[in-house]
């Protein structure tokens, strides 16, 4: 791309967003949901005049009434907070909530009127590790524990008191201070090098010689909690606890903490709990010698108490763990995804959403608008043996789940069945029970095809039948390795697929309608030089049958895909992607990881750093672009994007959660009923079109006047949903009254109609 065509692009993409930042955060931020696992409880606080609980968690913040152990409220970045990785809670005199996150971003959240007020500094500061890792109030300030050192904040004005503090005495300069805790009017700071305290009162903070330093085994490394219980601060390291006492350090006498990881420390009533490895340990503040195990062994993340002292606990997956009485304990958590992270997803014929989660462990999981359910080996024993799922291929009654090592697993209704290399035909790789199935589409006949990413056959591609009969499909010498990934289906039943190791690019192969007969096969591959040196990410086939391909630098388009099985030594080439700019057209060089199309045509791609952009169906307009900056999106980094042709919701996959955002690709009524417009009455000038719902395929649509003069004609996109600026055919807006609003086909068959009120200001 010349630097002129870059310049024009550029402002292009920054004009845009900000324009949807600047105009229409208000509406954008209503049509998001984001969906987060919220079962990883980090931090614990609760509220002094309310029987609630705040849960801190790596997907965002809940509530949960103590009495009825139930949740009452979830939060994410569209519910008021900045960033859902979250890492500690707390309740000040106020009666206000702190809210700090991985980012070093701080909310703070008034109980009395619901609002939120936030803190940017630390956020938009340049320092390296900006993680708020704790809070604690003395008199009227607060003190922040940061990844690079103390801040201190004035509770009542949010102000920043004095400097950071550094230099904690001989630490090294910017420590990472993790817990920290006040007794009478000492700070006591545990860092990932030690201990720090200095008395707060009279005394120069931003000074380390105001410091005092302790370091000696087990606190020389990561003294992550801490807690006062009178004259004694506790603390506890990854090696072991033990507590300052009149200036002395005393090692926890009770064995059981000796050489063990320490991860939270606190006091209830006359009890101390303290997390020492898996098990939660209790013993009475006036007899540390002994004690006993509180709970099942589990992965505890953070303790807290309620008003009374009862303990709480942050469960790894599990959300809050409370006692129920007679040694039983109840876990309380939102509905929610099973994993953060959303490798690929895909959509059924009924709508619901399915995700792979593709860490080792997250299994795979559906959302059917309401409840998520989960798939893990655990509970849904006949998955397989692996919950590593990477991809997942939704059609319209069935899904294939896709395990990286653990074969395939076919849902269908409420029947469950795993293919792996000890009941089917399906290949091992270099283990030959490791089997790696790395995409798959339904061909024309409703038939799955199934790639996989590596065999020990030479045979990468497999059709399933029936039952557990797979048809196998040799690689033809063109294909050194099988490494496939991702596959398209056309029209003509061509399967494409990404190649991802030598020679690489785009295999495309069919069948011709014959399972055994393989001499009448035609195939071909398009290498990485067809698509100028750049690297397949994705596949897909529009609905005007062209095959659309994502790359490292852009997106590609082969318009005609008959050319190639028709003669594959003359292959079409791929065209590159360009957005029309002025009367210039821009090459789209954007690092694409994915690209999906809605019932619209239109072009949704994600990118590597970039999030979403969502095009005309040509490609060749820019319609909008989604990011962290201007958005919701939970991430710059998009896996897998899917649409819903029946509600017209575009969903963003991406490690850090689910995105979504309500668009107009509705799939058209078959017949007219009753169109409908919103928001109705329509206030001229408006920040938002007119919403005319109610469509049948291609419909044209006609706003009249009650006298029958024709205010205004245009073409529905195709949908369900067409929008009005609310002006006439002369660029004017109309004038106040009552309006018909007529669609119908092109043959004027079939009429629909509406009414709507338009008030000029």
């Amino acid at each position: 791309m010349n630097s002129g065509k870059k310049v024009i692009w550029l402002l292009l993409f920054f004009a845009l967003s900000k324009i949807i930042l600047a105009e229409n955060s208000p509406q954008l931020l209503s049509k998001w949901i984001n969906y987060t696992d919220l079962k990883n409880v980090v931090s614990i606080s609760y509220d002094r005049s309310a029987p609630y609980a705040y849960c801190a968690t790596t997907g965002g913040l809940y509530v949960v009434d103590l009495n009825q152990r139930t949740v009452v409220k979830k939060y994410t970045n569209i519910d008021g907070l900045l960033n859902n990785s979250l890492t500690s809670v707390y309740v000040d005199s106020l009666d206000r909530l702190w809210i700090g996150a991985a980012d070093g971003s701080i909310v703070i959240h008034e109980f009395s009127t619901g609002k939120f007020r936030y803190i940017y500094d630390i956020k938009n500061s340049s320092e390296n590790n900006k993680s708020i890792n704790d809070f604690i109030q003395y008199g009227s300030s607060m003190f922040i524990a940061t990844g690079y050192g103390i801040q201190k904040i004035s509770v009542a004005n949010l102000n920043f008191l004095d400097a950071p503090y550094y230099t904690l005495g001989t630490f090294t300069t910017k420590s990472n201070v993790l817990t920290l805790s006040v007794k009478n009017d000492s700070l006591y700071a545990g860092t990932a090098v030690g201990i720090a305290y200095a008395r707060i009162l009279n005394n120069n903070l931003n000074n380390p010689a105001s410091w005092e330093n302790y370091y000696s085994a087990p606190f020389g490394l990561n003294v992550k909690s801490s807690e006062v219980v009178g004259t004694k601060v506790f603390f506890g390291s990854e090696t072991g606890m033990g507590y300052f006492e009149n200036g002395i350090m005393v090692t926890n006498p009770n064995p059981v903490t000796t050489g063990k990881n320490i991860r939270d420390i606190r006091r209830g009533g006359n009890s101390l709990y303290y997390i020492v490895n898996d098990v939660i340990y209790v013993s009475a503040v006036d007899n540390l010698t002994t004690g006993s195990i509180y709970g099942p062994s589990d992965l505890y993340l953070s303790l807290g108490v309620d008003k009374s002292g009862n303990p709480l606990a942050g469960v790894s997956e599990k959300g809050l763990m409370m006692g129920s009485g007679s040694g039983s304990f109840v876990y309380v958590y939102p509905d929610c995804p099973n994993r953060n992270s959303f490798d690929n997803i895909s959509i059924d014929g009924s709508g619901v959403l399915w995700a792979a989660g593709g860490q080792t462990d997250a299994g795979f999981y559906k959302f059917d608008g309401i409840k998520w359910d989960s798939y893990t080996t655990a509970t849904h024993p006949e998955i397989g043996n692996s919950n590593w799922f990477r991809r997942i291929v939704a059609g319209e009654s069935k899904v294939w789940a896709l395990s990286f090592g653990g074969g395939a697993t076919l849902v269908e209704g409420n029947t469950i069945r795993n293919y792996n290399t000890s009941n089917s035909v399906l290949p091992g790789s270099d283990d030959p029970n490791f089997c790696v199935p790395f995409g798959g589409a339904f061909d024309n006949y409703g038939y799955f095809w199934m790639s996989f990413f590596k065999t020990n056959n030479a045979t990468g591609l497999y059709k399933h039948v029936v039952d557990s009969l797979f048809f196998p499909y040799a690689n033809p010498s063109i294909i050194n390795n099988t490494n496939f990934g991702q596959v398209a289906i056309d029209n003509y039943n061509t399967k494409w697929i990404e190649s991802i190791a030598f020679p690489g690019g785009l295999y495309f192969f069919n069948d011709n309608g014959t399972d055994t007969l393989y001499y009448d096969d035609v195939y071909g591959i398009y290498i990485a030089n067809d698509f100028a040196g750049n690297t397949v990410t994705g596949v897909i086939v529009d609905k005007n049958n062209e095959v659309w391909v994502s790359t490292n630098n852009g997106v590609f388009i082969i318009r005609n895909p008959l050319a190639a099985i028709q003669n594959p030594n003359q292959k079409p080439a791929p065209e590159k992607l360009g957005i029309i700019s002025g009367n210039l057209k821009v090459p789209f060089t954007e690092n694409s990881r994915c690209i999906s199309i809605d019932v619209l045509n239109q072009k949704w791609i994600g990118t590597e750093n970039n999030g979403v952009f969502h095009l005309s169906a040509d490609g060749s307009t820019l319609i909008e672009t989604f990011n962290v900056t201007n958005s919701p999106l939970l991430s710059n980094q998009i896996n897998s994007i899917a649409v819903s042709n029946q509600d017209g919701r575009a969903y963003f996959g991406t490690l850090n959660g689910l995105s979504s955002v309500q668009t107009d690709a509705i799939v058209p009524l078959k017949e007219f009923d009753k169109i409908i417009c919103s928001p109705n009455p329509f206030v001229l000038p408006a920040r938002v079109n007119l919403k005319i719902d109610g469509l049948i395929e291609n419909t044209t649509v006609k706003i009249l006047s009650i006298s029958g003069d024709v205010m205004a004609e245009f073409e529905s996109p195709g949908g369900r949903i067409a929008s009005w600026d609310g002006k006439d055919t002369k660029g004017k807006y109309v004038p106040s009254g009552i309006y018909l609003v007529v669609g119908f086909d092109k043959d004027g068959k079939k009429v629909g109609k509406g009414k709507l009120a338009v008030v000029k200001q």
